[in-house]
């Protein structure tokens, strides 16, 4: 009963550390800075209307309205220039906003453009960006700068915020290399929690069957398990990686508000399924089902930060982080799920699989209410825990 339990106790503590992820990753912005010769640099950011609430002094963390960013477009203007700083050198370049507007892609967006007034000769630029790292710890700036001929990408995050280009040198500074690619694609699972949610659940079953002829359960061999789990898995990332290439692509897109919100929707018909159905079965089935709408979810944050061309690698590279971070997931995993139905396969049924089960469908339809309706479930419940 203790190891059930402490297992319990475990994945609640996984699942609440997502009470504070109400996007299904970590924030990110998009921006592309333009150096003129001359000294001008013209800077355009793009920031998720899902990531403003504090920006715009909203009453929680949800999605902005149009009217809300309207109405809100000083305070969130005050709010970048304050935390954006670029810099000829050691002398600051006054910079301005000269428009903000929405951007209605496959994701909502605002897109602020400023300028950056420069000593003449512009020889040595330095940026400092320093947005959103006090709210989220794990936020990612992805930035594109480009100076004649030649444009650099630049992953910004907390410690490393701050991008320096020597333009008169002969050579521009590196640019995101196949390594960076891979550790965004395990970063990316890893900060995504709702990907996690449904990995568990597809593998609460794992580890056990029922027996033939009778209501009663037994585990499931170490040989049988890891075959399922090897199915479930390879199902998954086949799909995923379909929809993840095509979408980075730009072969398909589907906004993300509904991407999100199926994403959420998988995670609530796996758990039901766990708890309503005595024998599931196969799963490799359903894991690819969903695995095509998750890929897409992948897609959204690498789309921004691919080259222009000669994007192939960087777009595998990426997936290949992606499946680092799930297969070490499943590695632990499975095991842990194994030694449980092995010690006591009743109690595992009835504590892991539906408490389990229970637990991340709970998550799963927080988010889809969430998602689908802008109804924080998880700030209304720890208003009423506080």
């Amino acid at each position: 009963m203790r190891r059930s339990l402490r297992f319990t106790g475990f994945l609640v503590a996984l699942l609440l550390a997502a009470s504070s992820a109400s996007a299904h990753q970590s924030s990110t912005t998009y921006s592309q800075a333009w150096i003129d010769p001359s000294g001008e640099v013209n800077y355009s950011l793009h920031i998720s209307t899902r990531d403003l609430y504090e920006a715009l002094g909203l009453d929680k963390d949800r999605e902005a309205t149009r009217h809300e960013i309207e109405a809100g477009k000083e305070r969130l203007i005050r709010y970048v220039l304050d935390r954006l700083r670029i810099s000829a050198g050691d002398k600051t370049c006054p910079m301005e906003a000269r428009g903000i507007r929405m951007v209605e892609q496959a994701d909502r967006k605002v897109e602020l453009q400023l300028l950056a007034r420069c000593p003449k000769p512009l020889t040595r630029l330095v940026l400092d960006y320093q947005l959103f790292f006090d709210l989220d710890p794990r936020h990612a700036g992805m930035l594109v700068a480009s100076f004649r001929e030649t444009a650099v990408k630049r992953d910004l995050k907390k410690g490393l915020s701050r991008f320096e280009w020597d333009l008169s040198a002969d050579e521009a500074p590196a640019s995101m290399g196949l390594i960076e690619y891979v550790e965004s694609g395990i970063e990316h699972i890893y900060t995504g929690y709702d990907h996690i949610a449904f990995v568990i659940a597809l593998l609460l079953v794992s580890a056990l069957r029922p027996r033939a002829g009778g209501a009663a359960w037994e585990p499931r061999g170490a040989g049988a398990g890891i075959s399922y789990v090897v199915r479930v898995v390879t199902a998954f990332t086949v799909a995923h990686s379909i929809t993840l290439i095509a979408a980075a692509l730009d072969w398909i897109q589907l906004p993300s508000r509904f991407v999100e919100s199926v994403i959420a929707a998988s995670i609530v018909y796996v758990a039901a399924e766990n708890i309503l159905r005595e024998n599931p079965g196969q799963r490799w089935p359903l894991a690819f089902a969903f695995g095509l709408i998750h890929g897409m979810g992948f897609a959204s944050m690498l789309r921004p930060i691919l080259p222009p061309t000669g994007l192939i690698m960087p777009l595998l590279a990426f997936n290949v982080g992606v499946e680092l971070g799930q297969l070490s997931i499943v590695a632990v995993l499975f095991p842990v799920l194994h030694w449980l139905a092995s010690a006591n396969v009743e109690r595992y049924r009835r504590v892991v699989v539906l408490g389990g089960s229970a637990m991340v469908g709970l998550f799963g339809s927080a988010w889809l209410a969430e998602r689908a309706l802008s109804v924080s479930i998880f700030e209304k419940i720890l208003r009423i825990a506080g």
